[in-house]
C-alpha cells in the first residue's frame, strides 16, 4: 500500500521544459513525461521537506541518516550562473527552488475547473501551475537519494512565456478575461488519473505529512 505521507501538492510554481503530452528522453533515460517546476523561495517548503523525509525513511528505515542524500529539490541559483561565474539575476532559475518530476505514465492535466486539458499549447514554459508529486527513495550504484514522480498538473493561469514565442494572453486581453477563484490548498479530484512512479493507480485519500523530520538534516531548502 502506498505511503500517502510521501505525496505533495506544490504551491503555485512556474512550469518550464514541459513534456506532458508526449514522452521524451533526457540524458539517455527511457522516455518519460516530465516537467521542471520553479518555486519562489518565499513559499512554505516544510510540507515538501517532510514528504521527502517520509520517502527516504520508507526506503531506508527510520534510523537511516540523510546526510549526503541526493535531494530532488535544488537551489535555482546553481543554474543561474553566467559565463563569468557570477549570478545572472535575469535567469529564470534565479532566487527560486526547482525540481524535475517525471512519470512513465501521462499525468492527469486539468484546469482550475477540473476540466481535462488536451491542447499541449496550453501547458507551455512559463505558465503557472500546481503539481501533485510523489516522492520515492532510491539507491543507484550506492548513491542514496529521493526522486520525484509526476502524478498530475493543474494549470492555474497564464504567465510570461519562457523560451518560446508564445503570446501572453493574460497581458493581451487584460480586462476581457474573467476573474476566477484561486486553486484551493487541498488535493484536487483528478478523475482517477493519478498514478504513482511505478504506474499503479492510487486510490488512497491525501493525508497531511508528518511533522517530524530527520536528524542530522542537511536539506538544502
Amino acid at each position: 500500500m502506498e505511503n500517502n505521507r510521501t505525496l505533495w501538492l506544490t504551491p503555485e510554481c512556474v512550469l518550464v521544459y514541459p513534456s506532458l503530452f508526449e514522452p521524451t528522453s533526457f540524458e539517455k533515460e527511457e522516455p518519460t513525461y516530465s516537467g521542471t517546476f520553479l518555486i519562489s523561495k518565499n513559499a512554505d517548503m516544510n510540507p515538501a521537506k517532510e514528504a521527502i523525509y517520509e520517502a527516504f525513511t520508507s526506503k531506508f528505515g527510520r534510523d537511516a541518516k540523510m546526510a549526503g542524500t541526493r535531494y530532488p529539490i535544488r537551489d535555482g541559483n546553481e543554474k543561474a550562473v553566467d559565463e563569468n561565474g557570477g549570478i545572472d539575476k535575469e535567469n529564470f532559475y534565479y532566487d527560486r527552488w526547482f525540481f524535475r518530476a517525471k512519470s512513465k505514465w501521462q499525468p492527469a492535466i486539468v484546469n482550475i475547473y477540473n476540466d481535462p486539458i488536451a491542447d499541449e499549447n496550453e501547458l507551455y514554459g512559463g505558465c503557472i501551475v500546481r503539481a501533485y508529486i510523489s516522492f520515492y527513495g532510491y539507491n543507484y550504484m550506492g548513491n542514496k537519494g529521493v526522486g520525484c514522480g509526476l502524478r498530475a498538473v493543474c494549470k492555474i493561469e497564464d504567465g510570461e512565456p519562457l523560451g518560446s514565442g508564445r503570446i501572453n494572453t493574460a497581458e493581451v486581453f487584460g480586462n476581457v478575461l474573467q476573474e476566477k477563484e484561486r486553486f484551493e490548498d487541498s488535493m484536487p479530484d483528478f478523475n482517477s488519473q493519478e498514478y504513482n512512479e511505478t504506474g499503479q493507480q492510487n486510490h488512497e485519500p491525501f493525508q497531511e505529512p508528518s511533522t517530524h523530520g530527520p536528524e542530522n538534516d542537511d536539506c538544502p531548502f
